[in-house]
């Protein structure tokens, strides 16, 4: 408990206090009958109490008055707990945030709703949802930080442009509402009346400045920080916090930042922005003759902040312990990361909370936004009693002790010349990287290099240097291209395609020139150009995903991660994830999922071309990227779904009936790149006449039919991150003119009485790829029970031959010269079509035929069945595993899956006997 004895012995210390004591007599007894007076403030409770007291004001010159009076009450109180010694420094510099969060978010809503009666709601023209504005706190608000006597940095933000009309039919732009919000907002929180004020705002971190326009859109913040957006801004941005607003839509928001302000590797540039970034602040220093400042003095708190933030921005965007907005927390994971020793993070840690300390207390004098030490002498003796000293030379002394450990830390972080990130990779003084490549590449400097095509390169090169492209780029992009180029060399000469790659390179470079920051990660890390510049040099196909997709140099940078494609859990549950994290966002889910998966294939390729895989395992992750895809797909529209119609009719508490069936090579394991998906839409178990459960119920069958049509839509819509796949889905029953989705059960009964013996032969390669247990077991065991049904082995293999004549017919593209790898005669579709009638006439007698979908599964159970001689499923497995090898191969490299007849003579030759001793 705090007595009045303590309170009236820390008031000689604070002229603040004393002005507060005179001005309201009652004071005292207040705060000693005040239970929140004696103990910390519970989580939140403080933000609430203000809230809800701040709404309830019944006009303007109510909220006002309260505004204040809280300020000053609250205020006081936190002094005393100071003071006192009752309050630790974390309490303080929490209590003051939470104070101004409580007070700013209680004033916004009241004036949001004001607004509201006399503009009317405003209402976004795409979501068509209500908008509220944000208050994003930044610096040592953001961080849960604030000192006692601080003026307040905010940014103004809505989720996106609309207007309000207001009773009378008058229209306000969202932007003008948003503006008069933030307007009002701040005259209640600035403006001086005679119960004093709240706070002074600062506007000056918004877009542009002063000149920048009070409330921007999410849309036009994020444009403005990806295209004008600074070092310090990033630097601003690590500890900005949504204060006030609605909480969901800060979310979202930082969503949508987090990228600026956290890159995705190690960002050595941050610390030359932060080292640049100091000197500015130190020539002001020494400008104002601010030495004796606690906070931007030397050693003082703005040392410590950047020592911990710069190992956020170099590396955060890669450790999310990282991304704290709380320095202390951001300490700690610097130790657990061995960033940072044990002994040096706890000597950061102490200097810290000595210098907050010391900064209230100067504050607290007179409740001033200082921090330089005082020059008055009564003041000096206060501040060291205040401190725990008794005389203001050791304080002083033990401060100074503090400035200089932090000072060392900080010249070891930001020492002015820091170990390169990439060795020396030339290997003699003529090839040394100091040689000016400012302006251009000489021919003699290529030659010295060692490369064959010189000229053919120094052209390829000066194509681009010379382009308009180029020329309107900005000075930090040429100059990091420039400084690239040296290195890129040294790897280019190891190749054997040097000119073939340059060029290959380069229009890489073209689309990122002006995107420099992915030069920075190629400068930076040696790895990443490595591995650049060698699978450019093996693949056209990971070139041309590098350029649509620039974000996937980050996967460069880690060689063992590259060339380690996830296992099929792992995958499946990174994509949950992402449906998880951005339920309600379509767009932002889609752009999530694509560059996901681009980033998975990417590694798949990788890992293909670079000779780590085999061609059934490159399938296989090919496959598992798909299936995770298509799961991720169905839960976000089976959300979707819900949120909109409710459950299905009749449907059972945990379960999930939709279905969808992978064909072909979906269902047989054996996807390529590029490969469209296989499907057929399913639900198990449901009539389909009954209604879904919400206030706009659907049938059954068009509830699926419409959670389809989503999937659909999700997976083949165009997005600035790519595509995802085609579907095809005109393998369900009736082709292209059924129904979309059908019940299981209908899906029996069209196989058993209408489905031709093609579509049998396509149900071999089937299996439930999406579904619950229940879903996927009752499909298991229709397939396997209608599989092994007995037919006629005649019938079977004159229907086979019938429909493989006809495809030849109709799709095969071979010629003299010329073989289709996949419909030629003794090609991919002869083996598939051989394995398919082996299992149809064979199944009823051998029932482990009717488990497996893909082809290599068959041909081994087929093997060790001994239906087929030995030599000729060894046959068929071989020359199967070949030509998908070569179709993988061709794929890669964009074209169609044509070869050279003489190339496969002996593959064609063997695959022909085979079917001509089984099919005749």
């Amino acid at each position: 408990m705090i007595t009045a004895q303590q309170i009236t012995g820390c008031i000689k210390h604070s002229l603040y206090l004393q002005r507060a004591f005179n001005r309201e007599k009652g004071l005292l007894d207040g705060l000693l009958a005040d239970k929140n007076f004696h103990k910390a403030y519970e989580k939140d409770s403080l933000v609430s109490k203000l809230f809800k007291s701040l709404l309830a004001s019944e006009d303007l010159t109510a909220l006002n008055h309260k505004l204040r009076l809280f300020r000053n009450y609250e205020m006081t109180r936190v002094a005393i707990r100071d003071l006192t010694g009752h309050a630790p420094v974390e309490e303080v510099i929490n209590d003051l945030s939470d104070l101004a969060e409580g007070l700013v978010s209680g004033a916004l809503e009241w004036h949001y709703r004001q607004a509201c009666i006399r503009f009317g709601t405003p209402i976004g023209l795409e979501s068509g949802k209500e908008q509220k504005m944000l208050v994003i706190g930044m610096g040592k608000l953001g961080g849960r930080e604030l000192n006692f006597s601080s003026d307040i940095d905010l940014i103004f933000a809505y989720p996106e442009r609309g207007s309000a009309v207001n009773e009378k039919g008058r229209e306000t732009s969202s932007e003008q509402f948003f503006i008069r919000l933030g307007q009002a907002l701040n005259r209640s929180l600035a403006e001086y009346t005679e119960d004093g004020f709240v706070y002074r705002v600062d506007m000056r971190l918004r877009p542009f400045g002063d000149d920048g326009s009070l409330a921007v859109s999410f849309k036009e913040l994020a444009n403005y920080y990806q295209t004008h957006g600074r070092a310090w801004e990033r630097y601003a941005l690590i500890k900005a916090r949504v204060i006030a607003g609605n909480k969901a839509d800060g979310v979202e928001l930082f969503n949508i930042l987090h990228p600026f302000i956290f890159r995705q590797y190690v960002d050595y540039s941050a610390l030359e922005s932060l080292r640049e970034l100091k000197k500015m602040i130190h020539s002001e220093v020494i400008k104002k003759e601010r030495f004796a400042n606690v906070k931007l003095g030397r050693g003082g708190i703005r040392e410590i902040e950047f020592i911990a933030q710069s190992f956020q921005l170099v590396s955060g965007g890669r450790e999310k312990t990282l991304q704290s907005r709380s320095l202390l927390t951001t300490l700690q994971a610097c130790v657990d990361l061995n960033l940072l020793s044990a002994e040096d993070a706890l000597l950061l840690k102490n200097a810290y909370l000595f210098l907050r300390k010391a900064e209230n207390r100067l504050q607290e004098w007179n409740d001033q936004q200082t921090h330089d030490l005082p020059t008055e002498e009564l003041q000096k003796s206060s501040l060291a009693e205040s401190m725990g000293y008794q005389t203001y030379d050791l304080f002083f002394q033990a401060l100074d002790e503090h400035r200089e450990l932090v000072q060392k830390q900080f010249d070891l972080t930001f020492a002015e010349t820091p170990q390169e990130p990439i060795q020396e990779p030339f290997n003699n003084a003529e090839q040394a990287p100091e040689k000016a490549l400012d302006e251009g590449v000489s021919l003699l400097f290529l030659q010295e290099f060692g490369f064959l095509q010189a000229a053919e390169i120094k052209q390829a090169i000066d194509g681009f240097t010379q382009s308009k492209l180029f020329k309107r780029s900005s000075d930090d992009s040429t100059n990091r291209f420039f400084k690239l180029l040296p290195f890129i060399f040294t790897r280019l000469v190891e190749t054997d395609n040097a000119l073939e790659t340059m060029k290959r390179l380069i229009q890489l470079f073209e689309r990122t020139i002006q995107r420099s920051v992915y030069l920075v990660l190629l400068v930076e890390n040696e790895t990443a150009i490595q591995n650049l510049v060698s699978l450019c040099s093996l693949s056209q196909w990971l070139t041309d995903m590098l350029v649509k997709n620039p974000v996937l140099l980050e996967q460069l940078i880690d060689g063992d991660s590259l060339f380690q494609p996830l296992t099929a859990s792992e995958l499946m549950g990174e994509a949950l994830k992402i449906t998880e994290l951005n339920l309600g966002d379509d767009e932002a889910f889609m752009n999530d999922i694509r560059e996901w998966k681009n980033a998975q294939v990417f590694k798949v390729v990788a890992s293909d071309v670079a000779g780590y895989l085999a061609v059934m395992k490159v399938s296989d992750s090919l496959t598992w990227i798909a299936e995770s895809v298509l799961q991720s797909a169905c839960d976000y529209a089976w959300n979707f779904m819900q949120q909109r119609h409710g459950l299905p009719g009749g449907m059972e508490e945990g379960r999930s009936p939709f279905m969808i069936i992978g064909y072909g090579k979906l269902g047989g394991i054996e996807l390529g790149y590029g490969s469209d998906l296989d499907v057929v839409f399913l639900y198990e178990g449901l009539d389909k006449s009954l209604m879904s459960s919400g206030k706009r119920a659907l049938e059954n069958g068009i509830y699926f039919t419409r959670m389809a049509q989503k999937v659909i839509s999700i997976m083949t819509i165009n997005m600035p991150s790519g595509d995802l796949y085609e579907i095809d889905s005109r393998l369900r029953p009736n082709g292209a003119s059924g129904l979309l989705v059908n019940s299981l059960e209908s899906f029996q009964r069209y196989q058993q009485d209408k489905a031709w013996t093609w579509e049998h032969q396509a149900l071999v390669r089937t299996r439930a790829v999406i579904g619950d247990v229940q879903g996927r077991k009752a499909f298991d065991s229709f397939k396997q029970s209608f599989i092994q049904q007995v037919r006629q082995d005649k019938t079977i293999k004159a229907s086979v031959q019938e429909m493989r004549q006809k495809m030849r017919n109709e799709l095969d593209k071979s010629g003299a010269d010329f073989f289709d790898l996949k419909q030629g005669s003794g090609g991919i579709v002869d083996i598939e079509f051989i394995v398919q009638y082996v299992v149809l006439a064979n199944a009823h007698k051998y029932p482990n035929l009717a488990k497996w979908s893909g082809n290599i599964q068959l041909l081994e159970e087929i093997k060790s069945l001994k239906i087929l001689k030995v030599e000729q499923v060894d046959a068929l497995e071989e020359n199967y595993k070949f030509y998908r090898a070569m179709y993988h191969e061709l794929a890669l490299k964009h074209v169609s899956a044509m070869v050279e007849r003489n190339k496969v003579a002996t593959q064609i030759m063997a695959v022909e006997k085979i079917w001509h001793e089984l099919m005749s």
